[in-house]
């Protein structure tokens, strides 16, 4: 039996698609700017973390749901289930805030179907056999053939940390990452 108030597979809420107020690449997910600034700027009433890793992390998953503002739910799903929901029409009027831990998971997500145009790059750790581009990211090679992959499909790039920043170049920190790469 259908769990109560479950909506009936088929039903078209809405348009029948999610409307993406703000899809962000971000090694640490949730936290205080995405679920303060960029949640009162972008009013989503859903916050979805897509990442296999987290999903399968309950500890880290527990953690990205009790750091959703009030009013705002958050959901953490891996990129297959997040592909399925972005095609059930059931969630017409879903505005979702979804968050990616890297490129390449985004990526998956986008030739999966996830119809994401602008991706906001907030920030990208660093890591051993990465460069430094800005003060919040630093690229790999394969970070930089992702995104290169994620252009040509016509996404663009929207890379501030919080909605007051200018936007920061996508072609000039490609650069400079190749730049240091090829070092």
């Amino acid at each position: 039996p259908a769990p109560q108030g479950a909506i009936p597979e088929g039903t078209v809420i809405g348009d029948g698609h999610i409307k993406y107020v703000l899809a962000r690449i971000d090694s640490r997910l949730l936290h205080g700017q995405v679920a303060t600034a960029w949640t009162k700027t972008t009013q989503p009433n859903r916050i979805i973390v897509v990442s296999d890793g987290v999903a399968h992390d309950d500890l880290r998953k527990e953690m990205i749901i009790q750091a959703a503002p009030p009013g705002v739910k958050a959901h953490v799903v891996p990129i297959d289930k997040m592909i399925q929901v972005a095609k059930d029409p059931r969630f017409g009027n879903t505005k979702a805030l979804v968050l990616f831990e890297n490129p390449q998971d985004a990526l998956r997500a986008i030739e999966g179907g996830v119809d994401i145009k602008t991706l906001n790059l907030g920030s990208m750790a660093h890591s051993q056999g990465k460069v430094v581009c800005t003060k919040a990211v630093s690229m790999g090679q394969d970070d930089v053939d992702t995104i290169e992959k994620l252009m040509a499909k016509g996404v663009k790039f929207d890379v501030r940390k919080v909605p007051n920043d200018s936007p920061d170049n996508i072609n000039a920190i490609l650069n400079k990452a190749k730049e240091g790469l090829s070092k």
